[in-house]
């Protein structure tokens, strides 16, 4: 087993040189990234903190090409489980942190950078990249963070960049982007501030929709089959109102339950297929009528406590602890109530977590949906491209929430 403390962050600074003039020079040529306000660099020295903005997986490469000293990432401990990625992140400095649940350890190590070593600290603040190319809420838990530190607070706004690596697609869609860095505060101010000043701060300087700035740059994305995997964030059909019934095709979205059809355009906007009219023009306005829809399906279902919701088959089920690697548990079909999930075997045994005991639910990369339970990390994988993640996330934060709204008509 391995033992989290035993890893230490370091960010060597001729590793750093190289990868930015290797692989991050590559990637703004690929991408054609655009830098404003890198001129904060040469009057704003380390120790301080960059909050980018989140999309992708390749976010903190693209951010730390423009950044002059070597950045100490914060990342989900997930990405660090096998001994390869671990070694080749821990080269670049990255902290790793558990998805959703405190973690003391990585305060201390985000303090020991900033503190003891003089450097710098890249926190993405909304916990995990967008579904929908608009900002997500900032966790309050990092203006806390960035009042102790007492440094000045970088933000990174990256444009573009949700449809040039959209976070339901296995493929990257290279075209004109952004990145615009800005002073959100200095040291002092952030001393002064109370944690809520600080969350409103960030909130107005992170404040970003990628619909909005796409209509005033057109961007013509590289790569073929834009709609392909879409169901992964848009499981829900706007139609016949039926979760997890979306299926995709090239540039198209259809719902295989009512037969209703979309087409994604080269400009990212809902056009008709057919004979069909899309509801909605954007992923985003979508996305907005699907979180109100979805929490109404789910408040439908408490009526019935014993009857499923919803399932899907042939899901693994995996286990481990933060960093350490995952051993296989069983494979089987993943059913859920209004109280618990369960994993149902082909003979018949029943794996069962209930709702009101689940902690750090996330989806990590495309679709791995993982959580906490009596300290121990279960991650669900599902086999076919098409069975979302997100739906599972969005399940369970409804049936936890208290405040689940009327049914929606």
């Amino acid at each position: 087993m391995i033992n989290k403390t035993r890893y230490r962050p370091k960010a060597p600074r001729w590793f750093n040189t190289l990868l930015r003039y290797s692989f991050g020079y590559w990637l703004k040529l690929r991408f054609r990234i655009r830098p404003t306000g890198t001129e904060l660099f040469k009057r704003i020295r380390p120790p301080y903190v960059i909050v980018p903005t989140h999309h992708g997986v390749l976010d903190p490469f693209m951010v730390g090409y423009f950044v002059p000293e070597p950045v100490y990432w914060v990342t989900g401990d997930g990405n660090m489980r096998s001994t390869i990625m671990r070694f080749l992140l821990g080269l670049v400095g990255s902290i790793p942190k558990s998805k959703s649940i405190p973690d003391l350890e990585t305060i201390n190590w985000i303090v020991e950078v900033i503190r003891k070593r003089g450097g710098v600290v890249g926190i993405f603040a909304e916990g995990q990249s967008s579904w929908d190319g608009h900002t997500q809420a900032i966790i309050p838990s990092t203006a806390k963070l960035l009042k102790l530190l007492k440094v000045p607070v970088i933000a990174a706004v990256l444009k573009g960049s949700f449809y040039s690596q959209p976070r339901w697609a296995w493929n990257h869609r290279p075209g004109n982007m952004e990145i615009e860095f800005k002073l959100v505060m200095d040291g002092a101010t952030a001393k002064a501030s109370s944690p809520e000043a600080i969350l409103a701060e960030l909130e107005r300087a992170m404040e970003y929709d990628e619909t909005e700035w796409r209509d005033n740059h057109p961007v013509q994305h590289r790569g073929s089959g834009r709609a392909r995997h879409l169901e992964l964030s848009l499981y829900m059909c706007p139609v016949c109102g039926q979760a997890g019934t979306m299926r995709s095709s090239a540039n198209r979205l259809y719902c295989k339950a009512c037969g209703h059809v979309v087409r994604l355009s080269r400009a990212y906007r809902f056009t008709a297929a057919g004979s069909c009219q899309p509801r909605f023009s954007s992923i985003r306005e979508w996305d907005l009528w699907q979180k109100g829809a979805f929490k109404a399906l789910i408040h439908n279902a408490l009526a019935k406590p014993e009857a499923p919701i919803f399932a899907d088959t042939g899901v693994i089920i995996m286990q481990g602890h933060r960093m350490n690697p995952l051993r296989k548990l069983r494979t089987g079909s993943l059913v859920l109530y209004p109280d618990r999930l369960e994993l149902v075997t082909l003979f018949g045994e029943k794996l069962r977590f209930p709702i009101a005991g689940l902690d750090g639910q996330h989806v990590l990369k495309q679709q791995l949906f993982e959580f906490y339970h009596d300290r121990r990390l279960y991650q669900f994988r599902f086999p076919r491209r098409f069975q979302s993640a997100r739906k599972w996330l969005d399940a369970i934060y409804a049936l936890k929430a208290a405040d689940l709204p009327p049914a929606i008509s």
